[in-house]
């Protein structure tokens, strides 16, 4: 958690989270009935953004919640946007909420948490009460409805219109992007100069010729094609040691260069785990 944390604090919602499973677990029950496991350890895949801090997983498939600082520009993570990571959807990576006070809203407002993967970007009302029939009807949510009143009363929360607020936050972020990138977050900023965004090579080599082409386009980009190159490379290739290598040192190199420190120890923490 320090690696992931970094600089920031673990926010009192993250810690009152751990502290509440940690109680159910002595009375034999957990969050992960409801898709909420706090995470205390390593958790993250190699789609996983390095400027994003996992937080929270569903217990399936992968799937985990997490800050996103926009590399470094958030300086508390209370006022962090809430991100979604699914490594085997596309996209993998939604945004989900505008803080973790309001993600916490739209948490306790279904029937269990990982909908809010499942349902994105939650087109309308009526979609939605087609696709939270299924659970309703569930046996299991008697039980999922205890814990998810538990959630309520801990986090003095209530329910809101789930498909209304995630499609005003997704539209309030579209407006905000300078630069788009595979992953859908973009690059933010108010900057009025149009933005290059680097071409990647679509048979997904990392030989000599194409790192230096890339270094060529790094050597006169501004910051935010800097960061729009990160975002789309984590997208591009698979940053491990294990697979494409190359593409992952030339990314950390950028992100010390920018001093991204926090990001490049994340990332070169989980490409070796």
């Amino acid at each position: 958690m320090k690696i992931e944390y970094g600089e920031y604090g673990v926010p009192n919602e993250v810690e009152k989270l751990i502290e509440l499973e940690n109680k159910l677990r002595k009375k034999g029950l957990t969050l992960d009935s409801i898709g909420m496991v706090p995470i205390q350890d390593s958790f993250s895949y190699s789609i996983t953004p390095p400027d994003v801090i996992p937080f929270a997983h569903t217990g399936g498939d992968g799937v985990h919640f997490g800050f996103l600082t926009d590399f470094g520009s958030i300086t508390d993570l209370n006022e962090a946007p809430i991100v979604c990571v699914t490594p085997t959807n596309d996209p993998p990576i939604r945004l989900t909420a505008r803080n973790i006070n309001e993600f916490l809203l739209i948490a306790s407002s279904v029937p269990h948490v990982g909908l809010l993967d499942d349902c994105w970007p939650w087109e309308n009302s009526e979609s939605t009460k087609l696709i939270l029939s299924d659970y309703l009807s569930d046996s299991w949510q008697l039980k999922r409805d205890k814990l998810l009143d538990l959630l309520q009363e801990v986090f003095s929360t209530k329910k809101v219109d789930v498909s209304e607020y995630v499609q005003t936050v997704l539209r309030e972020r579209e407006e905000s992007i300078v630069l788009k990138t595979y992953d859908g977050l973009g690059i933010l900023g108010t900057a009025a100069d149009l933005h290059r965004r680097y071409s990647f090579d679509p048979e997904r080599r990392q030989d000599k010729e194409q790192i230096e082409r890339m270094k060529v386009f790094l050597k006169d980009a501004t910051y935010e094609e800097k960061l729009g190159f990160i975002r789309d490379a984590m997208f591009w290739y698979v940053l491990s040691y294990d697979y494409d290598s190359e593409i992952l040192n030339l990314v950390i190199d950028l992100m010390e260069s920018l001093n991204l420190k926090d990001e490049a120890r994340r990332l070169t923490y989980r490409s070796r785990d």
